[in-house]
C-alpha cells in the first residue's frame, strides 16, 4: 500500500514540474513577444502606475526610466500631453488617444481594461505605435495630391491661354489709368475688388494683377465663379474635404481652391453669389489665413491673395441683409472699377482688329470688317460688352462665306439699332458743336442717374470733379 502511494506522489511531482516547465517555456515565449515587439507594450494598475514597460517603449516614447511612476505625473510634468490609461479609468472602457511626446513624437496608444471579479478595472494594458513617420507620410501624399491638382489647373489654364490671346487693348484713358493700377497692386499683397458689368474684362485685370507680382513664380492662379458652382458643393471645392466626409467621396480626401493657390491667388468671380454662411467662413480664411476642410477638425495656414470681382451692387446688398458688411469692408480695401465699352468707344475699332487677328488665325481664314460695318458696330451700345464683341466676330467669321464683312451679313440687332441712332440724329439737324454738346450733356445725365455721388461719375467720366461741376452748371443755365 505504502508503495503505491509514494508511486503516485512522484506521479504527481512529475506532472506538476511537467505543468511548471510548460507554463515557464510560455511564459519565456510570450515575455521574448512582448520584449521583442516593435510596438511599445506597459501594464498599468488603476492608478495609472506603469507596473511593466517593454524595451521599444523607450524608443516609441522618447524617453525611459519611468517604469513603477505614475503616468498622471508623467502628463502633469509635460513627458506626454494625455494618456490612453487616463481616459480608461475615467470611462471603464477600451480607449484610443493620439499622445503627442515631449521630444515631438505622434504615438497612438490603445488601453483595454482588465476588470475584478467586483467589475472595477484592476489593470489595463497599454499598445503603443509611434506614428510619427506615418503622419509626415500622409502630409507627403497630401501634398503631392495638391501639386497634381495645381499642375492639371496649370496645364488647363495653358491651353486656355492658347485658344484665345488675353491681350489688353488699353486705348481710352480710363483703360490705361485701370492697367496702370493693376501694376501698381501687383506690388502690394492686399485684397482687390474688381467692379464692372458683365464681360468688360474683370477677369484679364485680374489675371494681369497676379501675372505682375510676385506670386506668380510661388504660386499659381486660380479662378472660381462662386455663381456657377452650386451652393452645396462650393464649401467643399474651396476647402477641400477630409476623407469619408462625403459617401461619394474619394477615400483619401481632396485639396480645395484655397490649399492649391496656397502661395499664389485666388480670383473669386461673381462674389455676390456667394451664400451667406460661406461669406462667414471666407472672412475668417481672409483674417486668419487658416481653412479648414469639409470634415476635419484640424486647420491649415494657407498664404492666399484673395482678389474678388462682381457685377452686383455690393453695398446695396449689403442694406438689405444679402452680402456681409465686414466681409465687403474686407475685400473692398482697394475697388477698381472698369467702365462699360459704350462709355469707351474709342477702343471698338482696336477690339475689332485684335478679335478679327485672333480668330482669323484660330480658324485659318482672312477675313476682315468693311468700312461700313464698323460705322455700324461702332455706334451699338454693347451691352455685353468686349465678351459680345468677340463672341459677333468669331461668329461673323464662322458663318460669313466671303472675305470682307459687311453690314448685311451682320445680325438685325446690330443694324436696327444703329438706324434708331441715325434717325435721331437726322430729325434736328445741327452743328458739329451742338450735337457734340447735346452728346456730351446726355452722357453726363446718364452717369450721374447711375452714381451715388459726383465724385463716382466724374472717376467714370474720365474728368476732374470740377470740371463735372462747370458742366453741370452749364447744363442748369440751359435748362432755364
Amino acid at each position: 500500500m505504502k508503495t503505491l502511494t509514494e508511486k503516485s506522489h512522484k506521479e504527481k511531482i512529475s506532472q506538476l514540474a511537467a505543468k511548471i516547465e510548460e507554463l515557464e517555456n510560455l511564459n519565456r515565449e510570450l515575455m521574448g513577444m512582448i520584449d521583442n515587439s516593435y510596438d511599445a507594450m506597459a501594464i498599468v494598475d488603476n492608478e495609472t502606475r506603469l507596473i511593466k514597460v517593454n524595451p521599444a517603449f523607450e524608443r516609441v516614447m522618447g524617453f525611459s526610466g519611468v517604469q513603477g511612476r505614475k503616468i498622471r505625473d508623467l502628463v502633469t510634468e509635460g513627458y506626454s500631453d494625455t494618456a490612453a490609461s487616463i481616459k480608461v479609468l475615467e470611462t471603464g472602457k477600451t480607449q484610443s488617444v493620439i499622445i503627442n511626446t515631449k521630444t515631438g513624437k505622434q504615438v497612438l496608444s490603445t488601453g483595454i481594461p482588465v476588470f475584478d471579479k467586483n467589475g472595477d478595472v484592476t489593470r489595463i494594458y497599454c499598445n503603443l505605435r509611434d506614428v510619427t513617420e506615418l503622419n509626415a507620410l500622409k502630409e507627403k501624399y497630401e501634398e503631392s495630391q495638391k501639386l497634381i491638382s495645381k499642375y492639371l489647373l496649370e496645364l488647363h489654364e495653358v491651353k486656355k491661354l492658347q485658344t484665345l490671346q488675353f491681350d489688353v487693348i488699353a486705348k481710352s484713358r480710363q483703360m490705361k489709368q485701370i492697367m496702370e493700377a493693376a501694376y501698381r497692386l501687383a506690388h502690394f499683397d492686399t485684397t482687390v475688388l474688381i467692379l464692372g458689368e458683365s464681360g468688360v474684362g474683370k477677369d484679364l485685370v485680374a489675371r494681369i494683377i497676379h501675372e505682375a507680382s510676385s506670386r506668380k513664380e510661388t504660386g499659381v492662379f486660380v479662378k472660381i465663379n462662386c455663381g456657377a458652382i452650386p451652393a452645396e458643393l462650393l464649401e467643399s471645392e474651396l476647402f477641400g474635404y477630409k476623407g469619408g466626409a462625403f459617401t461619394s467621396a474619394s477615400k483619401d480626401g481632396k485639396a480645395g481652391y484655397f490649399e492649391i493657390a496656397d502661395r499664389g491667388t485666388l480670383f473669386l468671380d461673381e462674389i455676390g453669389d456667394l451664400p451667406l454662411r460661406l461669406q462667414v467662413k471666407l472672412l475668417a480664411v481672409i483674417q486668419d489665413q487658416e481653412i479648414t476642410r469639409v470634415g476635419d477638425v484640424h486647420s491649415k495656414k494657407v498664404d492666399v491673395r484673395i482678389i474678388a470681382a462682381t457685377n452686383q451692387d455690393l453695398e446695396s446688398m449689403v442694406q438689405k441683409g444679402k452680402f456681409r458688411e465686414d466681409l465687403f469692408y474686407r475685400l473692398n480695401v482697394v475697388p477698381v472699377f472698369i467702365p462699360p465699352l459704350r462709355e469707351r468707344k474709342e477702343e471698338i475699332p482696336f477690339l475689332f482688329a485684335h478679335f478679327l487677328s485672333e480668330y482669323n488665325k484660330k480658324y485659318k481664314t482672312h477675313m476682315r470688317l468693311s468700312k461700313e460695318a464698323v460705322d455700324i458696330l461702332s455706334v451699338y451700345r454693347w451691352p455685353g460688352n468686349v465678351r459680345e464683341l468677340a463672341n459677333l466676330i468669331e461668329h461673323l467669321i464662322i458663318v460669313v462665306n466671303e472675305p470682307v464683312l459687311k453690314p448685311e451679313h451682320l445680325p438685325n440687332k446690330y443694324v436696327s439699332d444703329t438706324e434708331e441712332v441715325k434717325n435721331v440724329s437726322n430729325d434736328s439737324p445741327r452743328l458739329l458743336r451742338e450735337e457734340i454738346e447735346a452728346f456730351e450733356i446726355a452722357l453726363i445725365k446718364k452717369t450721374l442717374a447711375r452714381c451715388r455721388t459726383n465724385e463716382e461719375a466724374a472717376h467714370r467720366l474720365g474728368i476732374s470733379l470740377s470740371t463735372l461741376t462747370r458742366r453741370l452748371r452749364n447744363v442748369k443755365n440751359e435748362c432755364q
